[in-house]
């Protein structure tokens, strides 16, 4: 019995030091920050400066002052827009080792009517952690099948998902069949045959879902296919260079303009292309080794620099081993690329601005300006740096969120056990 009750009594400690904090109420009064430097991701830095939010949105940039707010002076401190995570399986696993807690998968290959918001885990204990480095946007996405899913924008302070939902099934996502070369000739055939039927079927179903019509016979696959001809936002993922000029040829053949390519550096060769294109894109994994061992080892890091040079809409991702968890680091890839050649307030917009363009949020979100959302942070250093970035309050549509987290309260505990604050 002693057994039982002390197992009980474990269960219920972890479960309570698993709790994430509450959702944070709506917005009261106005709130007025003030002798900041604001970093507005416009490309302006506004030094010793104010900003005033009520119900949610930015209301003044250096006006004045509302005699019933607010006032958070955060001379020598940092104010940034919120940063956007996109690609990521952030709210759709917890435990990756336990398949209960796994929700990125789906059996089928071709999957497009399946909606990840309704997956999203606005529970999760791993989601304190990564807005405590300022992430408060997140795109959920299946990452298995090649017409994996239909994604939304989700914020990250919520009872459930349908608080949580900013922009709702704007992205489809596709992952474009990817060219293989082995040395068994017999083999490699059978892998291009497939290959080569996989990409008829995907274009018969996008010819098919844009002469559809759901009065007579309703196709879920095709209802969720059809509005990328109209406004929905494609995003293809490719293995390579030659994928790349396979998906913008296919994309103009079909007549598809709103498609964002999601690729590594060893697209390098392909950037001209995808200028001509007009097609933004996605950074994957700027820490990594190169994917062609005869490219530079420091090009994973240069590829931000020589894609922003070619002119083209760039953003940041955070996918990979691990990415839910690891990516309260997405700050940091930007960063990296500053060190790399970018200039900072370019690095700040490849994580903010950028990807609210690219994901049609744009309108509220991705800047700080007067009229868009007050979803915003303070830190005490420069947030790009791993060795400064120290977020003290963070804003959601002008609620102000909590940010302990549980590995907060862990190193609290710790600290207390060896009485390292003494």
């Amino acid at each position: 019995m002693k057994k039982i009750f002390f197992t009980l009594y474990i269960l219920v400690s972890a479960m309570v030091l698993a709790q994430r904090p509450n959702p944070a109420p709506a917005q009261k009064n106005p709130i007025a920050i003030t002798n900041a430097t604001i970093h507005t991701a416009t490309g302006t830095v506004l030094n010793n400066a104010s900003l005033v939010f009520e119900n949610g949105k930015i209301t003044q940039i250096n006006g004045s002052i509302p005699s019933n707010a607010e006032v958070i002076n955060a001379q020598n401190k940092h104010v940034y827009p919120g940063f956007i995570l996109v690609n990521n399986t952030l709210g759709l696993v917890e435990i990756s080792a336990t398949n209960a807690t796994v929700d990125y998968r789906e059996a089928n290959d071709i999957s497009p009517e399946v909606r990840s918001l309704i997956s999203f885990n606005t529970d999760s204990h791993v989601i304190p952690v990564i807005r405590s480095n300022g992430v408060l946007l997140t795109q959920p996405v299946l990452k298995h099948g090649t017409l994996s899913c239909t994604s939304s924008i989700m914020q990250l302070d919520a009872w459930n998902w349908e608080d949580a939902v900013v922009a709702t099934d704007n992205v489809l996502h596709l992952s474009w069949p990817e060219i293989f070369r082995i040395d068994d000739e017999k083999r490699n055939k059978e892998f291009q045959t497939r290959r080569t039927e996989k990409i008829k079927e995907l274009t018969s179903l996008f010819q098919r879902a844009q002469q559809y019509d759901n009065q007579q016979i309703k196709d879920y696959k095709l209802n969720a296919i059809k509005p990328v001809f109209e406004n929905r936002k494609l995003f293809v993922e490719v293995a390579g260079a030659n994928e790349t000029l396979e998906v913008i040829a296919w994309a103009n053949k079909l007549n598809l303009k709103n498609v964002v390519l999601i690729g590594e550096s060893n697209l390098v060769g392909v950037l001209d292309d995808i200028k001509k294109s007009n097609f933004p894109l996605i950074i994957k994994r700027v820490h990594s080794l190169p994917v062609n061992s005869s490219d530079s080892p420091r090009l994973p890091y240069e590829f931000a620099k020589l894609v922003q040079d070619k002119g083209i809409l760039y953003g940041l991702d955070y996918s990979g081993d691990m990415e839910y968890q690891n990516s309260r680091n997405l700050p940091f890839l930007a960063g990296t690329t500053v060190a790399y050649g970018v200039e900072k307030e370019k690095a700040l917009q490849s994580i903010t601005i950028n990807l609210a363009k690219m994901l049609g949020i744009d309108k509220n979100y991705g800047t700080l300006e007067v009229g868009k959302s007050a979803t915003l942070f303070i830190s005490q250093g420069d947030a790009l740096d791993q060795l400064t970035n120290n977020v003290t309050e963070a804003f959601i549509d002008g609620r102000k969120i909590n940010l302990d987290n549980q590995q907060k309260e862990l190193y609290k505990t710790y600290q207390e056990k060896y009485r390292l604050n003494q």
